[in-house]
């Protein structure tokens, strides 16, 4: 990506190495043609300058713990801040001026400033910058996280999460799609909102298989030796080959994931695999060096409209994986009242029109599919007959259709001793 003039080298590297210390290339990082890392809305600042707008002390400052439960403490006066760390490249950005319009609109709204970093490449690696503080009862960098549904399951076990105040989020009352509400992480929707949400299955590349991809078991197959990817993130990979067994994720035994790492780990030896990835995989798909991989549906649909119109995205006949990520505060926030303020604004279907048009993946607002039909009738009537198509394949790709669900499934609630055995197998996996 080009580098964002605001975000000056050694800052950006700063900010690697204090939020993501191992980092990867991110989600379709050569679409977006912007700024790397992250964007302090107003300027840019050296890491000490970000921690002090943050309102964080240095780690190892207690602060109270805040409420746990499922009654939110009272919220606060607003503070005119609000410290977000999400996925690489899951926002809209303008690549001529490379900011960020809706946070720019949620500024010039609302008054508050949003600190935006591209902090979290792996549900893993980022729970491992905020656990030792969440554990400790300190508060961590940020306000507002977006992170999958089976982190929160966990965070909110552990009593990491702040609840929400559902009285701050009218526009989430309003017009939360109800195939978002009340979910099987987050009863009631006590801690979290869902950001977007996708499959997860395979992305290949025909000019390069040479055949269509119709199982999970081509990517074992010795034609492509090398050429295949796998997640880093051990549950979309371990539940996908637990299905191509035929077991179903939600009811998956420590014997049954022996057999699906044994599975892989088979494969791994034979040097089946090119890599584990995190987000990275999307420029290896789109570039060629990968002829077929686990993949995000989102992220394939972004890559033929902007980057490779050859892939395509298949749930293998043995089935794919449904994921939502969430929007969840961390225990004892510095600024709850701005959180809760961004939250609700992703709710309003304008905002979340916008950021579906741009990031492509299922979203959780109502009526956003036919205010993306109406901007492709506007480009239409313009004579512009390129927005106008790719916005009507938007329309139909940001709701899923009950044919997309028939075949997908969602991940097992894991307890501690479980996760850990499970963890384990997948090391043994990776490590070959």
């Amino acid at each position: 990506m080009p580098d964002d003039p605001r975000q000056p080298d050694a800052i950006d590297a700063a900010i690697q190495r204090a939020f993501e210390p191992r980092r990867r290339l991110s989600r379709r990082a050569f679409i977006t043609q912007a700024g790397r890392g992250g964007v302090i809305l107003g300027g840019a600042l050296s890491l000490p300058a970000i921690l002090a707008a943050c309102g964080i002390a240095p780690a190892g400052s207690r602060t109270p713990s805040g409420s746990t439960g499922g009654s939110p403490t009272p919220l606060p006066t607003k503070a005119g801040i609000v410290n977000f760390a999400n996925w690489p490249a899951y926002i809209d950005i303008d690549s001529k001026t490379k900011t960020y319009p809706t946070l720019e609109k949620f500024k010039k709204e609302t008054g508050i400033q949003v600190n935006y970093v591209e902090a979290v490449n792996d549900n893993e690696e980022f729970f491992g910058t905020v656990q030792p503080d969440l554990a400790a009862g300190n508060q961590t960098v940020w306000d507002l996280m977006v992170l999958t549904d089976w982190m929160i399951e966990r965070m909110v076990r552990l009593g990491y999460l702040a609840p929400l105040d559902h009285a701050a989020l009218p526009n989430f009352t309003a017009n939360a799609d109800a195939l978002y509400v009340n979910p099987w992480y987050d009863k009631g929707n006590t801690f979290s909102a869902a950001w977007q949400s996708g499959i997860t299955g395979i992305g290949y590349n025909p000019k390069l298989t040479k055949r269509p991809i119709t199982t999970f078991d081509d990517l074992l197959d010795p034609a492509f030796r090398g050429r295949v990817g796998m997640f880093s993130e051990m549950r979309d990979t371990m539940c996908m080959a637990l299905l191509s067994l035929g077991i179903k994720p939600e009811n998956a035994t420590v014997d049954d994931v022996k057999k699906a790492a044994d599975k892989l780990k088979k494969a791994r030896q034979a040097k089946q695999f090119r890599n584990f990835y995190g987000n990275d995989y999307y420029n290896e798909l789109a570039n060629g060096n990968l002829a077929l991989t686990i993949a995000w549906s989102g992220d394939v649909s972004q890559m033929r409209l902007a980057d490779n119109p050859d892939v395509q995205f298949v749930v293998p006949q043995s089935g794919g994986m449904r994921w939502v990520d969430n929007m969840c505060i961390p225990k004892a926030p510095k600024h709850p009242t701005d959180a809760h303020a961004m939250i609700n604004f992703w709710y309003d279907p304008v905002n979340a029109k916008t950021l579906s048009e741009y990031i492509g993946y299922f979203s959780p607002v109502k009526g956003v599919p036919d205010l993306i039909r109406k901007d492709a009738a506007a480009a239409a009537a313009k004579g512009d007959k390129a927005t106008a198509g790719a916005l009507t394949t938007k329309a139909a790709a940001v709701t899923p259709s009950p044919e997309a669900l028939k075949n997908v499934y969602t991940y097992k609630v894991l307890s501690e001793a479980e996760e850990r055995q499970w963890n384990d197998l997948f090391q043994a996996v990776v490590t070959g």
